[in-house]
C-alpha cells in the first residue's frame, strides 16, 4: 500500500481550499488540479509498505504528546518545475505546531526503520504542472480548520484518478 500521514481538513477550510482552485484554473492554460476529495496536508510520505501496526504505533505516540490546535491558510506560493509549476497554500496560524507534530512522527517513523524525509514545509498543494501567471490573484478566503487527529492514508488509483482513503487516525489530546 503506498502510504502517508495527513491532516485532513473541516468543511470552511475545504470550501476556502475549493475556491481558491476554481481561481486558479480559470486562469491557467494547463494543470492538474487537486480533487476537493483529495484535499489535505501531508505530515509524512512514507510509500509503499504494508507495516500499519508500526506507523499506527508511531502515530499514537507523537499525537499523545501533542495537544489539539488551529491553523489558518497563509500564503499562496509555487514550486518551479519544467513542466508547469506546483501551485501551494502556505499555513499560516499553527505552521510551528505541525511543524513539530511533523518532526516528533518523522522521528519515530525512522527510529522504526523507515526512508522517510525529514524536510517539512507546510503546504497545500492546489495543482500540479500548472501554467498560470504567477502573480494572478488565487489566494484561498481566510480559512481556520481544528487539527485535533492525524490520519494514515492509503493512495489509489482508480480509474485513472488518485483517490485517498483514511485507514486509521489517532487523536492529538
Amino acid at each position: 500500500m503506498r502510504l502517508f500521514i495527513a491532516v485532513n481538513f473541516d468543511q470552511e477550510m475545504k470550501e476556502s481550499l475549493i475556491d481558491a482552485i476554481g481561481r486558479l484554473r480559470a486562469v491557467s492554460s494547463k494543470g492538474n488540479f487537486t480533487r476537493a476529495a483529495n484535499l489535505h496536508l501531508t505530515l509524512a510520505f512514507i510509500g509503499e509498505t504494508d507495516r500499519i501496526d508500526d506507523i499506527s504505533a508511531v502515530m499514537t505516540d507523537a499525537a499523545a504528546q501533542t495537544p489539539a490546535f488551529d491553523i489558518s491558510l497563509g500564503e499562496q506560493g509555487h514550486f518551479r518545475r519544467g513542466s508547469g509549476d506546483i501551485r501551494w497554500v502556505g499555513i499560516g496560524e499553527g505552521a510551528s505546531e505541525l511543524s513539530e507534530l511533523s518532526s516528533r512522527l518523522t522521528s519515530g517513523l525512522i527510529a522504526v526503520g523507515f526512508d522517510v524525509d525529514r524536510r517539512f514545509t507546510p503546504h497545500i498543494t492546489l495543482g500540479r504542472e500548472v501554467s498560470a501567471p504567477r502573480r494572478a490573484d488565487t489566494a484561498p478566503q481566510p480559512a481556520k480548520s481544528r487539527v485535533d487527529k492525524v490520519s494514515l492514508m492509503r493512495s489509489d488509483r482508480v480509474n485513472g484518478a488518485l483517490k485517498y482513503t483514511e485507514i486509521f487516525s489517532a487523536p492529538l489530546i
